[in-house]
C-alpha cells in the first residue's frame, strides 16, 4: 500500500473526499480525529506538528513517511482491530446469556449496557455458588481493557470492578466479590425478593421445587 492509499484511508475515516491528496483540509480533519476538538492555530505546519507530537514521531510540521505510517497503524489499523475484539466479546456475552436463567437474562443485559455506557467493556462468565447452584442465578464478569499494544486483555485486578459493582446493585443485583483483596471470583448473585428473609438453605428448596415444578424463580406465588 502506498502512501497515496493511507491517505485515501484516512480520509475515508475522516468522512471527506478521499482523493489521496494530502490538503489542509486532511489535516484539520485528521487532528479532529485524533483530539475531538478544532486546532487554535490553524496554520497547516503547526496542525501537522500538534499530530506528531501527539503520535509521538518526529515532531516539525514535515509529513515524512512515518508520520503517515502512523496515522495509518493508529486510526486504521488499531481501531479496525479493536472492532472486531469487541464483537467477539459480544458474540461471547450472547453464548453466556443463552445459558443463563430467563429471570437472570434480563439483569445482565441491563448490566451490559450501563457499563458499555461508560465505557467499560465487560465480559460474563457463567459460575455458580452453593446457593445458586444449577439454578443460574449466579454470574462472574471480568473487566476487559487495551493493552499498549492494542490488544484487549481480561483484568483480574481493576479500579473499575468496583464501577460495575455498583451498577449492578443500583439494577437489583447482589455483587459478592472481594473488591479489597480481589481473591475471590468477581460475580454478581440474583437473591429473589421472596428470599430475603429466608436462611440460604431454605432459599435453596423453594428454587429446587421451582425449578422442577417450571416456575417462575422470581415470582411471588
Amino acid at each position: 500500500m502506498d502512501y497515496s492509499d493511507k491517505i485515501k484511508a484516512l480520509q475515508e475515516k475522516a468522512g471527506i473526499e478521499a482523493d489521496g491528496i494530502a490538503s489542509s483540509k486532511t489535516w484539520l480533519n485528521i487532528y479532529f480525529l485524533l483530539f475531538n476538538s478544532l486546532p487554535y492555530n490553524i496554520n497547516v505546519s503547526a496542525i501537522i506538528k500538534a499530530i506528531q507530537e501527539k503520535i509521538e514521531v518526529r515532531a516539525d510540521g514535515y509529513p515524512w513517511t512515518k508520520t503517515w505510517d502512523a496515522l495509518y497503524q493508529l486510526l486504521i489499523v488499531n481501531q479496525h482491530n479493536e472492532v472486531e475484539e469487541i464483537n467477539s466479546i459480544q458474540q461471547h456475552n450472547e453464548i453466556v446469556l443463552n445459558e443463563m436463567a430467563k429471570e437472570m437474562v434480563p439483569f445482565a443485559k441491563e448490566l451490559l449496557h450501563l457499563s458499555t455506557a461508560q465505557g467499560i467493556q465487560i465480559k460474563l462468565v457463567t459460575t455458580s455458588t452453593k446457593a445458586t447452584k444449577d439454578f443460574g442465578l449466579t454470574f462472574s464478569i471480568k473487566i476487559v481493557e487495551e493493552a499498549e499494544n492494542g490488544n484487549f486483555i481480561d483484568k483480574d485486578q481493576s479500579k473499575l470492578y468496583e464501577e460495575v459493582a455498583k451498577l449492578g446493585e443500583s439494577i437489583g443485583l447482589t455483587w459478592s466479590g472481594d473488591l479489597r483483596t480481589f481473591t475471590s471470583q468477581q460475580h454478581f448473585q440474583l437473591r429473589p425478593a421472596w428470599a430475603v428473609a429466608m436462611k440460604e438453605s431454605e432459599m435453596v428448596k423453594e428454587l429446587q421445587r421451582r425449578k422442577q415444578q417450571n416456575i417462575n424463580f422470581l415470582a411471588f406465588i
